[in-house]
């Protein structure tokens, strides 16, 4: 299933590929030859198969996350790849209660990891890779030494599949502008700085980090196109 996801972020578990189109989610009843149990948004499923993923593990990813957004249902595959992805749905709700589906359903606020990475400096396609992991340890290390503040975003984040997504940025400035917008709305944020060994100078600004809430980080970096 993962065999078309060869790129070294993509093996990271770095989306680069979003679909940003939370237009319906539907739970369905009809008569005839038994109700579907789950409606799952199309241009959801399309976005996802076009990640490598098959039509049933996208549904399972969809249904799973709330059916809201390709991102956090992409994450959540990742996510349970040791799970049996690929069975109908159908299989794993025989026997599972209205309630316990609802609360699947209905699961707090979905939080995401953007990188927006500095494209003026030219960087590699390995370097890129290694500089966004040194931002999301680096987000990570920040958010946990400020748990009072950031461990309710952290355990909802990690129960909903850890989604990252990686973006393009234009400029050092840029990423500045953007950290402190991010900044302003409470969203912790950090810029890594490179040390200058390869490609780039030392201090570079190379990426930018940001964690929050879906709707909150798009106020940010929702008008940059994917990397």
């Amino acid at each position: 299933m993962l065999g078309k996801l060869c790129s070294p972020l993509k093996c990271l578990g770095f989306l680069t590929k979003e679909a940003l189109c939370p237009n319906r989610h539907t739970m369905e009843t009809q008569g005839g030859g038994g109700p579907p149990l789950f409606t799952p948004n199309e241009d959801l499923v399309t976005a996802l198969m076009s990640l490598g993923f098959t039509r049933n593990a996208a549904i399972k990813g969809l249904f799973y996350t709330g059916n809201q957004n390709a991102d956090l249902a992409a994450g959540w595959l990742f996510e349970n790849q040791d799970k049996d992805l690929d069975t109908p749905l159908e299989h794993e709700l025989i026997g599972t209660s209205d309630s316990s589906e609802d609360e699947l359903l209905e699961a707090g606020d979905f939080f995401k990891m953007v990188f927006v990475v500095n494209a003026e400096l030219g960087m590699g396609v390995g370097k890129v890779a290694a500089q966004v992991a040194h931002s999301a340890l680096a987000l990570y290390r920040l958010m946990q030494e400020n748990g009072q503040l950031y461990n309710e975003m952290l355990l909802a984040w990690e129960q909903f599949g850890e989604t990252k997504i990686v973006l393009r940025g234009e400029t050092t400035m840029q990423l500045q502008q953007l950290a402190e917008k991010a900044t302003s709305m409470g969203l912790p944020n950090y810029i890594v700085q490179d040390a200058g060994h390869t490609q780039v100078a030392p201090g570079s600004a190379t990426v930018l980090g940001i964690m929050g809430k879906i709707d909150a980080v798009d106020q940010v970096t929702g008008s940059l196109k994917l990397l």
